[in-house]
């Protein structure tokens, strides 16, 4: 039993724990900051470029550049919800297509 604790000065070992998931509100601040940034980021590019040129369309197509490309990333990342373990895939292929059905042997 002395040969399982550790020795003065030595760190206990961390008991395994599975890996947390993020809370709902880390998952709605990282959505609103993805959608804050991409109007920034692409509107200030469009600002620029109206000042750069001396034209007032580049910032409104920057922001809806903006905010075009973070409503497909939030999608993309947070689109649904994981498939439930153990739920029947409907014989789909992770494509979407069906996959070819399944003959005995000998059939075509």
């Amino acid at each position: 039993m002395a040969e399982d604790d550790p020795t003065r000065g030595e760190p206990r070992p961390r008991p395994a724990r599975p890996a947390s998931q993020g809370s709902g509100a880390e998952t709605g601040y990282a959505v609103i900051g993805t959608m804050i940034s991409g109007m920034a980021v692409w509107g200030g590019a469009g600002w620029l470029l109206d000042r750069w040129l001396d034209t007032r369309v580049f910032l409104p197509v920057g922001i809806l550049l903006g905010i075009s490309v973070a409503i497909y990333l939030v999608v993309k990342r947070y689109g649904g919800p994981p498939p439930a373990p153990g739920a029947p895939d409907n014989g789909k292929t992770p494509g979407g297509r069906r996959s070819r059905p399944r003959t005995q042997k000998g059939q075509r």
